[in-house]
């Protein structure tokens, strides 16, 4: 029993970007300069091209819509990664009706927000390496799968999460298979006052040791028609967290100019466009 027990600690402990899309975010240490968001600009946002253009070295701490939506267990895990010893810190926020939205008959129920069962509400630890309570209750493979390292992804040591596409077919497929699930959330998803109070506290929270902006992500034109139907006054709707923040960038002018691996996220090409955007965009901000 020794001898398996050490063998499984042993590797466990080799997990690593290729094993799991989230262990290196809640197993690396305390950070200052952030991307926050969900898998938008988890797999848009690429922290090298920021640290070229803002001299900071910059950690995409970005989950999933069912994740990391604004609220109380995102804005906990933050202050749990925050390094608050680092002053002028630059912090980059994406946004959209998704991440201040609930599936919940009421969209301000927070006590039941699906964030709530989430591994980033009962891991609250998100520096330990090994992180043995995620390993333990989240990993999302099977443990031989650390040995193999073979994945349709990797998970850099910065936090952005590269997904490989293996051909135009894949990617047209996945489109459209993407686009039509998102047609039902329209259904599912409401806008909530309490996530929107949330978004400002973190851009407060951040603004203590910093400057916080607040980036709207391009998308597959497609999926911005369906956004629309949850809320057409989108900047109108985030007025008070723009007012809290240092800057705002809506994107929405590079929804035909980007590409994407389904509709949704940016594919790796235009991700480096539109990080350099972005961060040209913070440096030029008076």
């Amino acid at each position: 029993m020794v001898f398996v027990l050490i063998t499984i600690a042993f590797i466990l402990h080799l997990a690593d970007g290729q094993s799991d899309p989230f262990y290196l975010k809640i197993s690396s240490p305390k950070q200052s300069n952030f991307i926050l968001g969900t898998s938008k600009s988890a797999q848009g946002l690429q922290p090298k091209y920021f640290e070229d253009v803002l001299n900071k070295s910059f950690y995409n701490y970005s989950f999933t819509i069912g994740v990391s939506p604004y609220g109380k267990t995102y804005l906990g895990s933050i202050k749990n990664k925050l390094d608050t010893l680092n002053k002028n810190t630059i912090n980059i926020i994406t946004v959209d009706i998704w991440s201040i939205s609930s599936k919940t008959k009421n969209p301000n129920d927070s006590l039941h927000f699906r964030e709530t069962y989430s591994f980033l509400k009962n891991v609250t630890n998100v520096t330990d390496n090994p992180n043995y309570k995620y390993l333990i209750n989240y990993f999302e493979s099977k443990y031989y799968n650390i040995l193999i390292n073979k994945s349709p992804f990797l998970l850099h040591n910065d936090g952005w999460l590269e997904i490989f596409i293996s051909n135009n077919t894949n990617i047209e497929r996945k489109t459209s298979f993407t686009l039509e699930s998102y047609k039902k959330k329209v259904t599912q998803y409401q806008f909530s006052s309490i996530r929107l109070k949330y978004l400002i506290k973190t851009i407060n929270t951040l603004k203590k040791n910093g400057r916080v902006f607040i980036v709207r992500l391009p998308i597959h034109p497609e999926l911005s028609t369906i956004e629309n139907e949850i809320e057409i006054n989108f900047n109108s709707l985030i007025k008070p967290a723009i007012e809290a923040s240092n800057g705002y960038l809506d994107m929405s002018s590079y929804n035909e100019k980007c590409s994407y691996t389904d509709g949704v996220h940016l594919n790796k090409e235009s991700g480096e466009v539109v990080s350099n955007i972005i961060s040209n965009w913070i440096k030029n901000m008076k």
